[in-house]
Order: structure tokens, then sequence, then C-alpha cells
């Protein structure tokens, strides 16, 4: 990713946005967006494109996630920016263990907590918690509130379900 794209990886979901704004622009730019469409409502289960089975179909354009010697933690940013670029309709190899949401124990991947995640609901359960208990932190008018953050989160979430893609 060039540095055009850092300042936007601020939460899950704007690094989400963000993937899926590169995996469609990567996909225009080499012509395969037609073919390879993506997922077409983000629904937080795991989905790998597929290539299709046509003779003479181009493969999925293919990409490998490569944090380096940076350590990483379930629920990171860059597993968000993956899942967003994995369903913009490249294909990543990956699994579902660190994604928010998979539960070691039982070695499962709670859908609706990854699609919390996707559409900001984490962000908006921790708003309306702080509209509740501090209201001095609860600010709309500053662009220095803790609230500019989450209207940046906003726009990310309604680029991603009205797959608004800028090109």
């Amino acid at each position: 990713m060039s540095t055009e794209y850092h300042n936007y990886l601020i939460h899950f979901v704007s690094a989400y946005a963000t993937g899926l704004l590169v995996a469609r622009r990567a996909l225009t730019k080499l012509g395969l967006a037609d073919q390879y469409e993506g997922v077409a409502e983000p629904d937080g289960t795991l989905s790998l494109t597929e290539a299709i089975q046509e003779d003479g179909a181009p493969r999925p354009f293919k990409a490998y996630l490569d944090v380096g010697l940076r350590r990483t933690s379930t629920g990171s940013r860059v597993f968000g920016a993956l899942k967003g670029a994995s369903d913009g309709g490249i294909f990543i190899p990956h699994n579902d263990k660190r994604f928010p949401g998979y539960d070691p124990e039982t070695k499962q991947l709670d859908a609706e907590v990854l699609r919390k995640y996707i559409f900001g609901g984490h962000i908006a359960e921790y708003m309306e918690n702080l509209e509740e208990e501090d209201d001095e932190r609860f600010v709309i008018d500053s662009k220095d509130s803790h609230l500019a953050e989450f209207f940046q989160v906003q726009e990310a979430v309604c680029i991603i379900s009205c797959r608004g893609y800028r090109f």
C-alpha cells in the first residue's frame, strides 16, 4: 500500500474500507474488475476469491499478507485491510483465526461479531456508552473532540454499505 492510504488506517472499519478500495482499484487497473466483483454484501463470513471455471478465463489476482517482523494481535487493523481486500475480489490466502470474533476454544468464527466490526458497531457501542457516562468528552462541535474519529468511521461505513467506490 502506498503512503496515500496510510492515514486512513485508524480503525478496523476504515482499514476494511481502505482494503476494499485498494482491491477495486487494482482489479480495475488490471482489467479484472468485471470478472472478480468480490463480496456484494459483507456478512462477516470467511470467503476466498475463487477462479472462474471457464476456458481462457483469467485467474484472480493473488496477493500475500506480509507484516514483516511486526507482532500482530487478533482484531488488528491489518486484518481489517486484509478482509477488505479479500472481499474486494483479490485472492489472499488466509484463515479466520485473526479476525475479531474468532474463539480459540471452539475454533469457530462468530460472523456477527466480525460483521459488527466491519460496520463499526463496536465503535457505536463505545460512543453510546460515552454519551451516557461522560458528557465532557461527548462534544459534537469540536474537530478535536473524541467524536471526530467516529464521524470518519461513519463515512467509511457509508462507503462500505453503499459500495460507493471512487476511482
